[in-house]
């Protein structure tokens, strides 16, 4: 496979792989991050920047549904690769743009990880929203200038009735002793 080369700085960026290798292989790529290196080719790398799953686990979903719902991968993206999204079966490895922690990398995957495509994360719209209601303009609440009265009640009373039957009880032992 040719090199992949990361930028520095680069987020919201999930790279889907297709692993050819057996199930006993890719549980092991799963569970192992030393093998998750060597194959990716790299000496640094985040670990909680991959996933590595059986496609058939995702069950009626698929792997584009979960792309789409569960990584909120750009539908541009997805769209133009539908089919071969679809078509794809056993496992994958997802990595996103966090396992590089923001170094500008280039990389050489081993034979068995075909990259099958690039997706961007949707943007989020982050502007602010106009909330034309009195409860929401500042300094709109009634301030409480004096706490509130805790609610007294006889629970120190009774402890003081229970302390002294103990004492009682005890003075009577030990005159009967």
């Amino acid at each position: 496979m040719a090199q992949i080369t990361i930028p520095a700085h680069e987020h919201g960026i999930v790279r889907v792989f297709s692993l050819s290798m057996s199930d006993d292989q890719a549980k092991s790529l799963r569970n192992s991050r030393q093998a998750q290196k060597d194959a990716l080719g790299m000496q640094q790398l985040d670990p909680r920047g991959i996933d590595v799953f059986q496609i058939s686990d995702l069950a009626e979903i698929g792997l584009h549904g979960y792309l789409r719902e569960g990584v909120d991968a750009d539908e541009a993206g997805l769209t133009r690769d539908r089919a071969k999204l679809r078509a794809l079966e056993g496992w994958v490895m997802l990595v996103y743009s966090s396992a590089f922690e923001g170094r500008e990398v280039t990389f050489t995957p081993t034979p068995e990880l075909t990259l099958i495509g690039t997706y961007g994360q949707a943007k989020r719209d982050w502007s602010q929203i106009e909330i034309d209601s009195d409860a929401a303009k500042p300094y709109s609440g009634t301030p409480t200038l004096t706490p509130p009265q805790p609610v007294r009640g006889g629970a120190g009373g009774a402890m003081v009735i229970i302390g002294l039957l103990v004492l009682v009880a005890l003075f009577c032992l030990w005159m009967l002793s």
